[in-house]
């Protein structure tokens, strides 16, 4: 597997997720439109499809063999119509049911197409510092994505309208894709299959799985609602004009990059895991401040860019080692798309509970001078980070550990 091939397919999953996620509500709320609460309902329905989406083609994926392999015919096949529903979110501006169906068709799609991709990362016989480095080149890709989703698609919108601009990028992750499943030249044999109900019982007898699972999927639901808010925290709290946005983000990428060969030797070093939770704990400290932008003895934009540019170190943790730990836990079992499923499913519920919770606190105020429930979504988000560390401290862990494991050791 040709390294900077495969992390094509997370350029391109990364442009589509990353622009839903950054425009969702700025574009779909607003005056004459939906109301935030029922856009977060939209999305969190979205998550919820995908969820499902996730365990259902996990366990599809890792049970077929084709003349293609078992995950090269979902990226063939799926790419194009993840592609069409990406458009389709952008076309019916404030009619929540339609922006509804198309999220769950986005997301049930996106399921479809990641999870076999991911899932090649613990296919592949490879030795777990190698596995790192497989991972590093898959979250260089996705910082890639993400930058041009934030750098590249305001200007696109503003020029050919938002619809204009999903195509232009649907276009660009279908080659993506296409491109990292032809790199793959072999995929192993499915093993022994078990029945689903077997495997997902050996999954949640594994101590290591489940203490990774429940730690991370707290603190995702944090994390994602910051990521939902960004526009409006430089436009409401920092005071800046929407042209300068890109300028911002851009600034939170630059620095990820900076951090993210840091972060990738500090999980070989340690243990991707330990690097991981670290991490984390300066992101919740990091949130509060967050809040405040704007109400301390500071310029607003000056402590803005000092938050963004410290970001850079848990944003590119988040990037580099979630799936190194989970690809190590996952490799020679036979259920490498299962393990990714769950993930997924963790995730995706995660991401719908902080949807409906921003769009719930969004409710209280988003506006300049009423602001209030805008400043309340850092301060949650905080304390899903921290009941997510809590749950990383106190439960039991059975890391591997073998010299040079990517997880770690930590009991």
């Amino acid at each position: 597997m040709a390294g900077p091939l495969y992390a094509l397919g997370a350029f391109g999953a990364s442009l589509l997720v990353q622009t839903l996620t950054l425009w969702m509500f700025p574009f779909h709320t607003g005056p004459g439109r939906a109301p935030p609460e029922q856009v977060g309902l939209a999305l969190a329905l979205g998550r919820l499809v995908n969820s499902a989406s996730d365990v259902v083609v996990a366990r599809w994926s890792d049970a077929v063999m084709t003349p293609w392999g078992r995950r090269r015919p979902f990226l063939v096949l799926g790419s194009p119509l993840l592609a069409a529903s990406f458009v389709a979110v952008w076309l019916r501006p404030g009619d929540t049911a339609a922006l509804a169906v198309a999220l769950c068709a986005f997301f049930a799609l996106f399921a479809a197409v990641v999870n076999p991709y991911l899932a090649l990362l613990a296919d592949l016989h490879l030795p777990p510092a190698q596995r790192v480095a497989a991972a590093g080149w898959q979250a260089a890709g996705n910082l890639v994505g993400t930058a041009a989703a934030f750098v590249g698609s305001g200007p696109l919108a503003g020029r050919y309208g938002y619809a204009g601009m999903a195509a232009a990028f649907g276009a660009v992750a279908v080659v993506c894709l296409w491109t990292a499943a032809a790199a793959v030249r072999a995929e192993p044999a499915a093993p022994q299959r078990p029945s689903l109900g077997r495997a997902l019982r050996a999954l949640a007898h594994n101590p290591a799985l489940v203490a990774y699972l429940t730690g991370l999927t707290f603190a995702w639901v944090g994390l994602s609602m910051v990521s939902l808010i960004l526009v409006f925290l430089v436009t409401v709290l920092m005071g800046l004009p929407s042209e300068v946005t890109p300028l911002v983000l851009t600034t939170a990428l630059v620095s990820t990059a900076v951090f993210l060969p840091l972060v990738a030797r500090w999980g070989q070093r340690t243990g991707a895991q330990p690097a991981l939770e670290a991490c984390l704990w300066v992101a919740a400290l990091l949130l509060p401040a967050v809040s405040a932008v704007g109400w301390l003895p500071v310029d607003p934009q000056h402590h803005g860019y000092a938050l963004v540019l410290i970001s850079g170190l848990p944003l590119a943790a988040l990037y580099a080692l979630p799936n190194a730990v989970l690809a190590q836990l996952a490799a020679g079992g036979g259920l490498a798309a299962l393990h990714f499923g769950v993930q997924g499913l963790a995730l995706n519920l995660a991401n719908a509970v902080a949807a409906a919770c921003v769009g719930a606190l969004l409710r209280l105020g988003h506006t300049p001078g009423e602001d209030i429930g805008l400043r309340l979504v850092p301060l949650a988000a905080c304390g899903f980070v921290a009941a997510g560390l809590w749950a990383f401290r106190r439960m039991r862990y059975s890391w591997p550990t073998s010299p040079g494991s990517a997880v770690g050791s930590r009991r």
